[in-house]
């Protein structure tokens, strides 16, 4: 008997196509296309859906009928709850974990592992810093493709956790296939349009966004075309406490003859650390992004398709920082007192110090463009095919920074305290008045640009052989060429007044008054701020002209650097890579257990060209370049075996392969000569990550729509990529003169040894069953564990896990759709992760994060209403060094609600 269930629960219009029926999409060769899926309709009853609950379904129906090891998120799923990202769609996959910047979900991590690959349709998704996060990541955010590509336009997002032959190679952990949306998805004609309204309530601000779509198909269906608009205009915020450098290891200048061992108080020769600036910030950002994609499907008869697309982002950020600061300090004499924790942190004293007002605008600007033609030729009978493609990438992005730094000309008695877990305190002495600009001086005028080009060109040719009566189901074998080349070009003027001159030539009382205000944030951090970071005065950079902000305070060309290119900071990547890949299918009947899956093998051979510059000891520079190359077989292959029609099971190995970030490769140095002095610096002759792979689940399909699966993975590690910090005086560099021992530069480095491994739980359920009309309830839960090890070492002796990696992370989501009405409210956590290596080879790590999203919404005919909340909890974001007092980084960006409409006709 067929049981049939109406859940016309409201659909996911947060964006475009929201409210549209979750679409098959034509996926990339070598991944299951879901038009030749079984759909939840025909597991076991037939039970008609719409809505949220049939975005899981499908996604669901996706994830069983493939061989190999992946999570898909359907396209009513992706818009469904009041994501901001592509990124915080993902962390509703199990093993997937997300980075966070500014509030929003930016990349991910990938059980654990960040060294993955991008895609949209199949190809590389280049971003301006072609492959990897880099040093186009400005302060506080990361503009990676994820965060920058508009959720309206995806159909699907398929998570690959274990690499098939014919995947593009570079991922260590998985790779993420943007699917965007084709005009035979849904035949006939559709239009779609929403808007909504966006409100920050930290900084009382409204944002807006609104899409558009029209697809249709033409002569019989044969013929289709799809085009697509996003827009949105919206606030970004945060306070925080915060520091550039963080903790720093204590030099022997914090030793007196009282007390020779100040900077390491247990002996164990491994000094404490302090703080190097202690400051208060706010940062405020308007984002404007424009988004849109095309496709054209001409398919006149079943064996032949011609395919087109292209995607295109755009993202106009203008931003304002400001920013109290005291820095802290390792000489002894600065001090009247101070505390150490018994884990050897300064965490508390009264220093004698200057007081800092910073002030930054920054512009950022980027455009992504990829695109692809190609076309599928099979023979009559359908045993042959064959499929040629090519495809572009290109993205860019203008940085542009002017910032200004005010110091008083007099030391002050200040008192701090890094308070565990809560708000640092500050205060000074009541005849300190921060809002006084007669009490200070210029001291740094910055007027930086650069340019971030990624760019991809690259070329494949598919076939498919399929076999009759035979174990040996298809044959698949293919070849691949690209060329990926990142640019960065940087201008670079950095004045620094301080100790250059007298203390009274750049007053800022001498200097125009237009060019500085007096900032006033009472409410800052939720009102927790210490009030003597709350009210002082500042520079005004959006007033100063751009690229000549230190002429218009200074009047002093001569203490102007011209602004032209900076050859050491700038750089130029080109790899071109050739693979090529054979892969078997197989299918059989054991019984009643249909057993099938592929093994196959892919060859990759890339070759390398870096070119930068270097300076020698003479002070001169010359070009360096750099050419390496790497070949990898990588083998791989997977089973499943259906036991039951509701219980599978996989098995799978493959070996991987991940390539370091483009930034890493830089051959470059790059130099902060603010106090304390620091800089980055690459290396060009990194290898590549390898690791050897191992997945087994268990699926149990035991109700149409709902599974509880299980699933475990071992990662043999034989090559990683780890950071180091140490003290250098660069080639042509003098010792500063305040920090004798050189600048403390952070340089990438290969290490080898690790293991990962780890257990992956979905449980997805509607909850049908029950009387009406709580039937309209359903539940998605998944969890993760993830452990590791690695021959790292922090510099106390104890062993560090992978960069990124969360042990624990899991999402809960409870929803009700019923009568046109649908509400979901969604908890999601994160445990603690290793993120970086700070100055003197110290561990940073992120504290446990934990959200709450809810959304309600209403529909009727083809009109849908909706409101939206994210971060109902208001939770803080907080990075700590070592040890958990050791607070770095303590931010809130606030909540964020949104209301708007779908209509689709």
């Amino acid at each position: 008997m067929i049981k049939k269930y109406s859940l016309m629960g409201s659909a996911c219009l947060g964006a475009m196509l929201a409210n549209t029926p979750a679409l098959a999409q034509t996926p990339p060769a070598g991944s299951t296309d879901p038009q030749e899926t079984t759909s939840a309709s025909s597991q076991a009853e037939d039970i008609v859906v719409s809505g949220y609950r049939e975005s899981l379904a499908e996604a669901l129906a996706v994830k069983r009928q493939t061989d190999q090891f992946q999570d898909s998120i359907v396209a009513t799923d992706v818009a469904k709850l009041p994501d901001n990202t592509i990124a915080e769609s993902l962390q509703r996959v199990s093993g997937v974990q997300i980075r966070r910047a500014l509030g929003e979900g930016t990349s991910v991590s990938i059980r654990g592992l960040r060294q993955n690959r991008t895609e949209i349709n199949g190809r590389t998704l280049v971003n301006p810093n072609g492959r990897g996060v880099g040093i186009a990541s400005v302060a506080d955010s990361d503009y990676g493709p994820l965060s920058l590509f508009p959720s309206e336009m995806i159909g699907r997002l398929d998570v690959i956790k274990l690499q098939g032959a014919d995947r593009i190679e570079g991922s260590l952990s998985g790779t993420v296939d943007i699917i965007t949306r084709k005009p035979f998805d849904k035949p006939g004609q559709l239009v779609s349009v929403s808007g909504s309204a966006v409100y920050s309530d930290q900084d009382q601000r409204w944002g807006y966004d609104g899409s558009a779509l029209y697809s249709t198909t033409l002569a019989n269906d044969t013929f289709g075309i799809l085009l697509s608009a996003t827009y949105s205009n919206k606030p970004v915020n945060e306070d925080s406490f915060n520091s550039f450098t963080g903790y720093t290891p204590l030099t022997s200048a914090f030793n007196t003859a009282a007390n020779p061992r100040a900077n390491d108080p247990n002996g164990d020769s491994i000094p404490g650390t302090y703080i190097a600036d202690f400051r208060f910030q706010r940062l405020l950002e308007k984002r404007e992004k424009i988004g849109g994609n095309g496709a054209f499907q001409w398919r006149p008869t079943d064996s032949f398709e011609l395919y087109g697309d292209v995607a295109y982002s755009h993202l106009n950020t203008r931003r304002s920082r400001d920013w109290f600061a005291v820095p802290l300090s390792t000489n002894a004499a600065d001090y009247v007192s101070y505390t150490m924790s018994p884990n050897e942190i300064l965490t508390a004293g009264i220093i004698n110090q200057v007081a800092q007002a910073n002030a930054e605008a920054l512009n950022v600007k980027s455009d992504t463009i990829s695109g692809a033609v190609g076309l599928k030729w099979s023979t009559s009978d359908g045993r042959f095919s064959v499929r040629p493609e090519l495809n572009y990438s290109r993205a860019t992005m203008d940085v542009t920074q002017t910032y200004v730094r005010n110091q008083t000309i007099s030391r002050y008695r200040f008192e701090f305290n890094i308070a565990d877990d809560g708000v640092p305190m500050l205060t000074g002495p009541a005849t300190f008045d921060a809002a006084n600009p007669a009490l200070f001086r210029y001291s740094n005028v910055f007027d930086n640009f650069n340019r971030n080009v990624g760019e991809e060109s690259a070329g494949r040719l598919d076939f498919a052989f399929k076999t009759e009566g035979s174990f040996l189901s298809q044959i698949d074998a293919g070849l691949r060429y690209s060329t990926l080349s990142t640019t960065r070009d940087t201008i670079q003027a950095q004045a620094a007044f301080a100790g250059v001159t007298p203390a009274n030539t750049f007053l800022m009382t001498s200097g125009p008054s237009s060019a500085y205000s007096v900032r006033n944030y009472p409410g800052l951090l939720g009102g927790d701020a210490p009030a003597i970071a709350t009210h002082y005065v500042a520079a005004l950079p959006s007033a100063l002209p751009v690229g000549a902000a230190c002429r218009a305070i200074a009047g002093n060309s001569s203490l102007c650097p011209s602004r032209i290119i900076d050859p050491l900071q700038s750089f130029r990547i080109v790899e071109k890579t050739m693979a090529a890949y054979l892969k078997v299918n197989f299918a059989a009947d054991l019984g009643s257990m249909p057993l099938s899956g592929n093994f196959g093998v892919r060859y990759t051979d890339t070759n390398r060209n870096t070119q930068g510059a270097i300076r020698r000891a003479s002070g001169l520079v010359d070009p360096l370049m750099v050419k390496t190359s790497s070949a990898d077989w990588l083998p791989s292959a997977v089973a499943k075996l259906e036991l039951t029609d509701r219980l599978v099971a996989r098995v799978g190995y493959a070996k991987v392969l991940g390539m370091p970030d483009s930034v890493d490769l830089s051959p470059n140095i790059t130099l902060n000569r603010l106090v304390p002095y620091n800089g980055s610096a690459g290396n060009p002759r990194l290898q590549p990550l390898r690791a050897d792979q191992f997945d087994a689940a268990l699926e149990w399909y035991f109700a149409p729509g709902a599974a509880l699966t299980l699933g475990g993975f071992y990662k043999d590690v034989k090559t990683f990529i780890f950071n180091s910090a140490s003290f250098e005086i660069p080639l042509g560099e003098v010792a500063p003169v305040d920090q004798a021992q050189g600048y403390i530069i952070t340089r990438p480095l290969n290490g080898t040894g690790g293991k990962v491994k780890g257990v992956e739980v979905l449980l997805q359920t509607p909850l049908y069953f029950l009387p009406s009309p709580l039937d309209g309830f359903g539940v998605v839960a998944n969890f993760s564990y993830i452990d590791s090890s690695t021959s790292l070492l922090d510099r106390r002796g104890q062993a560090l896990p992978f960069l990124g990696l969360s042990k624990i992370n899991y999402n809960l989501v409870a929803y009700y759709e019923k009568y046109g009405f649908g509400a979901r409210i969604a908890y999601n956590y994160r445990d603690k992760f290793f993120d970086s290596v700070g100055p003197g080879n110290t561990a940073i790590y992120y504290a446990p994060y934990r959200t709450v999203d809810a959304s309600i919404r209403y529909e009727f005919s083809s009109f849908t209403v909706f409101a939206d909340a994210s971060n109902l909890t208001d939770q803080v974001q907080r990075r700590y060094v070592e040890s958990s007092e050791a607070t770095s980084f303590y931010g809130l960006q606030g909540r964020r609600f949104s209301v708007g409409f779908n209509a689709k006709f």
